[in-house]
């Protein structure tokens, strides 16, 4: 029997959980503050005990890579890579947006997970269920929310959005003039029990990769950002500038 263990800290919602091929054993989701650094341990460490697993009795250790939260990302992934390398387990990394997605598992419309990306942009891709496999449509990409809202809208057909990128859209949605008006109520909004990210939906996700035989190990596991920071790009803009100046001198 197969046991993973799942770490997601790519949002403002803190979450682990055991998962085995038959059920969910434990999990544990903290959506209130974000202090993921000070918490993501004593939230792993309580899930195990829960459980009842022993941390050598774990198969491997699976964490939402992103895209997210920068420093989110690399709490868990940290905390992922610490645990795997004293364990000596593999390591799967799952995209946040893939395991959005299934946290609605079975929904027959199409499905749009978005995380909040700033400035009015989000990252997101299009999925559907198509018996019991999740078909990802689209590239996971990072857009401005009002051009999501026409693309969502020009397909015609129902969508369903979750994730933290929902208040976001939902004031995209509120403020465009959308050409074909009935598309507008087409686009739908999940409950919230299950909007936000889920560990189990990660162990879910890299129970089937361990099955098929692809992990990574805490040396090659990387993170998927899909773009710098913010920062990232203002110390790049800033570094061009002072060379291009000197260039022009």
């Amino acid at each position: 029997m197969m046991i993973i263990l799942g770490i997601d800290t790519s949002s403002m919602v803190a979450t682990a959980a055991v998962m085995s091929q038959e059920k969910l054993l434990a999990e544990y989701i903290v959506n209130n503050k974000k202090n993921h650094s000070e918490k993501m341990m004593q939230v792993i460490d309580r899930v195990l005990q829960d459980s009842g697993i022993s941390p050598e009795d774990l198969d491997a250790v699976a964490v939402a890579k992103g895209p997210g939260s920068f420093t989110g990302i690399r709490i868990g992934m940290a905390c992922a890579e610490g645990i795997a390398h004293a364990l000596g387990k593999p390591m799967i990394g799952v995209n946040t947006l893939d395991g959005l997605s299934y946290n609605l598992m079975g929904e027959s419309s199409f499905i749009c997970p978005v995380v909040d990306a700033q400035r009015q942009e989000l990252y997101a891709s299009l999925y559907r269920w198509e018996d019991v496999r999740l078909n990802r449509l689209w590239e996971y990409e990072v857009v401005k929310a009002a051009i999501l809202v026409e693309r969502l809208s020009a397909l015609a057909e129902k969508v369903v959005v979750l994730g933290d990128g929902v208040p976001v859209l939902k004031k995209a949605l509120g403020e465009k003039e959308l050409p074909v008006q009935p598309a507008r109520g087409l686009i739908t909004f999940a409950h919230p029990a299950f909007a936000m990210p889920r560990a189990s939906s990660i162990a879910a996700i890299a129970l089937e990769e361990y099955a098929r035989g692809r992990m990574d190990t805490c040396y090659t596991v990387k993170p998927f950002y899909i773009r710098r920071s913010h920062a990232e790009e203002k110390w790049e803009e800033k570094h061009a500038g002072a060379r291009t100046s000197r260039c022009n001198d």
